[in-house]
């Protein structure tokens, strides 16, 4: 009998009806989004003029925010961790010795040339770790107590990962990361993650080339897994699908709840 009262309710056929609706009209968009020319194997490629935070074509579902953020440069959740390259350039500064500071590109060989320091060697290492190793140094030779602050101002060859991963994240290119390897080094795609639309933005010519890359066919060797490259942006889209499933989970418990009373 409360089961037949749960689903009496008006309020409870409200709270269904919207969910069902939502299902329908976000599977609807998928399907649309789905059907504007990407191919079964290999990848969608188009050109643009825009910055990389317009990587999606218009009706993509992609995390707007996330794909400025991952153009502009990384948070710092997502450089916490990140091993300084050449080509970086760095900003250096030490508390009250204004004569320190400094910005400053690391060398192909890794080294970073300071004042009164000279060349000091950081590739490898994360800024936390480049701050301590310069503070040893001048605490060697010039200070008794450096505090030494180090970030990224600029980066070199880099590899970004962003949108629907579970750790977002900036990594050095190697020469040797594949597409499924940075998105497994990102923690893999959240629960929201579309493994059939995953962008690679890479700079060209002037112009931004975006191309669509589905990881299920990749990882069922239907498709080639692409080599990264310095300055490549990796962004996975939303699915709308997965999005509408769970907003009928998360109202559900509500309907329960309305029904008792």
């Amino acid at each position: 009998m409360r089961e037949l009262a749960l689903f009496r309710s008006p309020l409870v056929f409200s709270v269904l009806a919207v969910a069902v609706s939502l299902l329908v009209s976000n599977c609807m968009e998928t399907t649309q989004t789905n059907q504007t020319g990407e191919t079964s194997v290999g990848a969608v490629v188009t050109e643009q003029r825009a910055p990389a935070s317009a990587l999606a074509r218009d009706g993509a579902q992609t995390n707007a925010s996330t794909v400025a953020l991952a153009s502009a440069g990384a948070g710092s959740d997502m450089t916490n961790d990140y091993k300084i390259s050449p080509q970086d350039i760095l900003q250096i500064a030490v508390f009250q010795i204004k004569d320190l500071d400094s910005a400053v590109q690391v060398g192909e060989d890794g080294n970073i040339a300071l004042p009164l320091l000279g060349k000091v060697q950081v590739r490898g290492q994360t800024t936390f770790q480049a701050e301590q190793t310069i503070a040893s140094k001048l605490r060697e030779k010039y200070l008794q107590s450096p505090q030494v602050t180090v970030s990224i101002k600029q980066y070199g060859k880099r590899i970004t990962v962003s949108g629907e991963v579970k750790t977002p994240r900036v990594m050095p290119d190697d020469g040797n990361t594949t597409l499924t390897q940075a998105i497994a080094t990102a923690g893999g795609l959240s629960d929201l993650g579309d493994p059939t639309r995953v962008h690679i933005a890479r700079s060209r010519d002037q112009k931004v080339q975006d191309e669509i890359y589905n990881l299920d066919q990749i990882q069922a060797g239907k498709a080639k897994d692409p080599l990264l490259k310095g300055g490549d942006i990796v962004v996975a889209e939303q699915s709308g699908t997965r999005v509408a499933l769970k907003t009928v989970k998360d109202l559900l418990p509500f309907a329960v709840f309305a029904s008792i009373f």
